[in-house]
């Protein structure tokens, strides 16, 4: 039997060709020779190869080997074929999907950007312009590397606030980017520019609109949201009138409650445009208080037209068109601007000198009350100071700020400057300019009494007027009888007051809310509503018309007491409130600080700090 099966594998053998043998089944192996099989799986040789192996034919000396002969498998003919066709098709659905992509690709640069016949442009890592505001790098038609700023025409003015934050970070990346390579590549470039440092790889969108490396737009006319100036509310004719040159609009949207805040920016933005021969405008689509024209008469006429809402950029300062919001008042009125305009020659507060004078710029220029409130103070500082005036006194205003701003000093960080400290600084002054004012040098009797009954009617007539955003303050039993309230036309009350006048209605709940402690950023959103269905501040469409009305009070009480308690021969508050840095400005920089240092007629309470103008 051996020798039939030994024949049978031979002539096998010689029809087929060794290199394209298949390794059969275990069960073909059986019909051989029981014994063979069986002696073949049990040798000790080849038992330690089965996991190699696996089950195979036993060796024959007329048959290659299939155990290689330095120990390696060799791979088959037919396991090469199947890799190489593998392969190739791999290779070509690879190129099949590169050629799929590369028709997609142009076919849609083509729908996107018919304008870019007239020049190219590029995003970092791509070349289509981003659907969002951004600042983009593109090539001008030298193929020098350039960037500039990006707004799409269908996005409405002003932006959203993380717009603009967004335009000003990425304006700062690129303006590093584009220098470090030139850098590389040799040149001389300085990482961070000076304020009025004009950068070199920066287009205006004018000029990349013009070389085509921007799409064109179209002026849409004057965005709904401006403020119209005097020009306008006069219904003064516009035809005619060019777009401006170079404009400077102030967006007047903050998260913060607080007007003092906007009032300040308002009046660094003005002056800064006054300054760099700007032309300025006034947006307030999204101000929480409601309409500029609620408060203020209209600004100072344009004489032009405002330019397109695409070509308005918060980034970079040497824009054409520039636009200053909550958003990005640190980049607008941050480091570089502290260094541009602080004089580095002066020490302490007359470093301030130069941001003191754009801020009493936009003061003379925009704080103009609306015509009924405007009379009101006129007769309320008349009937407060004539007669104080006349008699020789001297009027001392008191602006007292708690609620949600705490002082600056370390002490009182977390609670409130005592109220004493205000007292005792008023009597000070008190002190030092009414009792210690210099004496007649006649020795007659006639002259001393003359000047005693002078000395009587300055201190009879001088008075106390105090302004706050806590009610409680006023009836303070410190402040004695010559203390008066800044203004009584609109009074912040407190829960006491309103429930006796209004009556409670339920004796179990709290349906009524007062103003004790002060002015708080959450108690003013909710206003006029449910506290949980106050509105965020950058949504003013859902504001009831009762929680706006409400507000626009508080914002009026709050201009007026300013008005009056600015009016006073000094002025006594904490430099850590908006109002108080508002109140130096109302009183003018020779006097507040022309007179030496702790001699003016602006005086801080809270603790050894200077005036300082914009705080972020």
């Amino acid at each position: 039997m051996l020798n039939q099966a030994t024949k049978s594998f031979r002539k096998m053998h010689a029809r087929r060709n060794p290199n394209n043998l298949t390794v059969g089944s275990t069960a073909s192996y059986t019909q051989l020779s029981p014994s063979i099989t069986s002696a073949t799986l049990l040798s000790p040789n080849l038992a330690s190869r089965r996991g190699l192996l696996g089950p195979s034919p036993p060796p024959s000396p007329s048959l290659p080997s299939l155990i290689p002969r330095h120990g390696k498998k060799q791979p088959s003919t037919s396991q090469a074929r199947l890799v190489k066709r593998l392969l190739i098709g791999g290779c070509g659905v690879a190129v099949l999907i590169w050629l799929v992509l590369r028709q997609m690709y142009a076919h849609r640069q083509q729908e996107a950007a018919p304008y870019e016949q007239a020049g190219e442009w590029e995003m970092v890592g791509g070349n289509m312009l981003p659907e969002e505001p951004s600042a983009v790098i593109v090539q001008d038609p030298k193929g020098k590397s350039k960037w500039t700023v990006s707004i799409p025409a269908t996005y409405e003015f002003p932006l959203k606030p993380q717009h603009y934050r967004d335009i000003c970070g990425q304006s700062m990346e690129l303006q590093a980017q584009l220098r470090e390579e030139a850098q590389g590549k040799g040149g001389i470039a300085r990482r961070m520019l000076g304020y009025y440092q004009k950068d070199q790889y920066y287009v205006d969108i004018g000029d990349a609109e013009a070389q085509g490396l921007l799409p064109q737009t179209k002026a849409t006319g004057r965005p709904k949201g401006f403020v119209h100036d005097a020009a306008i509310a006069n219904k003064e004719s516009t035809y005619g009138q060019q777009v401006c040159d170079r404009t400077l609009t102030y967006v007047m949207e903050t998260s913060d409650a607080g007007f003092g805040n906007t009032l300040m920016r308002l009046w660094m933005s003005y002056g800064l445009a006054m300054a760099e021969n700007r032309t300025f405008f006034i947006d307030d689509t999204r101000w929480p208080y409601g309409k500029y024209s609620t408060f203020f008469l209209p600004p100072p006429a344009a004489g032009c037209l405002p330019p397109s809402p695409s070509h308005m950029t918060p980034c970079p300062h040497s824009a054409r068109h520039l636009v200053v919001s909550g958003a990005t008042v640190t980049s607008t009125f941050g480091h570089a601007f502290t260094e541009e305009y602080e004089d580095p020659t002066k020490q302490y507060v007359q470093r301030q000198h130069k941001i003191f004078a754009l801020l009493r710029t936009g003061y003379e220029a925009l704080f103009k009350l609306r015509p009924d409130d405007a009379t009101y103070v006129l007769d309320r500082t008349h009937g407060l100071y004539d007669p104080i005036k006349a008699d020789g006194g001297l009027s001392i205003g008191l602006h007292v700020r708690r609620g949600d701003k705490h002082p600056y000093e370390f002490q009182y960080r977390e609670d409130y400057i005592p109220f004493a400290r205000y007292m005792d600084t008023a009597r000070d002054l008190y002190i030092s300019r009414i009792e210690n004012a210099p004496a007649s040098k006649s020795k007659s009797r006639a002259a001393r009494s003359e000047a005693g009954d002078s000395l009587l009617a300055r201190h009879t007539s001088s008075k106390l007027v105090l302004a706050s955003d806590d009610p409680t303050v006023y009836e303070t039993g410190e402040l004695g009888p010559n203390a008066l309230r800044a203004q009584d036309r609109i009074i912040l009350a407190t829960k006491a007051a309103l429930e006796a006048a209004q009556g409670k209605k339920n004796p179990w709940l709290d349906e009524i809310t007062g103003w004790e402690g002060g002015f708080y950023r959450d108690v003013f959103f909710s206003l006029g509503q449910p506290s949980k269905d106050a509105q965020a501040p950058y949504d003013p469409g859902a504001v009831p018309e009762s929680a706006r009305s409400l507000r626009e009070l508080v914002g009026r009480a709050y201009l007026m007491d300013l008005a009056v308690v600015g009016g006073a021969d000094v002025v006594v508050c904490t430099v850590s409130s908006v109002g108080c840095r508002i109140l130096g400005v109302m009183v003018g920089w020779e006097r507040a600080f022309g007179k030496g240092e702790g001699k003016g007629d602006w005086v801080n309470v809270d603790g050894e700090f200077d005036w300082r103008g914009i705080v972020w």
